[in-house]
């Protein structure tokens, strides 16, 4: 049975691509739909036409509001590309779900788990969830309505803006698997390294180079920090990846 591990939050911001590429490092043989509104994956490749790659990208409306302002049925039809992908799958993929769009998709896949499932197609659901309120009630709502039909949920709570309480993190999560994503105060420079190469280039940086870029102790935190980053997100990704590679 193939397996398909969707990645969502309606809200922005809180670390998802983070988590998307670490499902991506962690499990490099699945290929990976992006539905975004901007093509943020791209450190790899893209297909194009009839031509392979990793990465397909289907481009989504960038608000909410102008979704619903396509009316229902044309927002319902925006994601009929994404739906026949989903029933191509012949092995381990990802879905990265842009913010204003997991809602919308999760309630069609309300409808379309089953007939997948019939031809050997199970749906995994990781949710990233933040200390704010909003970004947590989003996260409930979306776990709730996976429940019926996802062979499994989870949930990795990100501290990037602060701790997330504990008592409403269990609530929201429920019954799904919860792992923890620490909060990185990055440096500036850190920050632009690890923008050039994401997560798949930190195991690549040269100390050499970034000394002669930067200064041998610049060099030395920065290798440090992007190292404990990367092992932290593939942590925190580990359950859901091991989910996805055992189908």
């Amino acid at each position: 049975m193939a397996r398909i591990l969707l990645v969502g939050q309606e809200t922005g911001g809180i670390g998802k691509s983070t988590v998307v590429r670490g499902l991506a490092e962690a499990v490099p043989d699945a290929q990976i739909l992006e539905i975004e509104s901007v093509h943020r994956l791209t450190e790899f490749k893209t297909g194009k036409a009839n031509e392979p790659g990793r990465v397909r990208h289907f481009e989504m409306r960038a608000t909410r509001e102008a979704i619903e302002a396509s009316g229902g049925k044309a927002a319902r039809a925006e994601l009929d590309d994404v739906i026949n992908a989903l029933h191509m799958v012949k092995a381990a993929s990802l879905v990265d779900i842009g913010a204003n769009t997991s809602a919308s998709l999760l309630g069609i896949l309300k409808e379309e788990a089953s007939t997948l499932r019939e031809a050997g197609i199970e749906l995994g659901l990781v949710v990233v969830v933040a200390a704010e309120a909003g970004a947590l009630a989003e996260g409930s709502k979306l776990l709730h309505v996976a429940k019926d039909w996802a062979g499994a949920r989870f949930v990795v709570a990100n501290a990037v803006r602060g701790a997330v309480d504990p008592v409403l993190l269990k609530r929201v999560a429920g019954d799904a698997a919860v792992t923890h994503l620490r909060h990185f105060d990055l440096e500036e420079k850190t920050r632009e390294v690890l923008a050039a190469g994401q997560l798949r280039g930190i195991a690549k940086l040269d100390r050499a180079s970034l000394t002669k870029e930067t200064s041998p102790a610049l060099a030395g935190r920065i290798l440090r920090d992007l190292t404990a980053f990367r092992l932290a997100v593939m942590e925190a990704v580990k359950p859901a990846a091991l989910w996805l590679v055992e189908g």
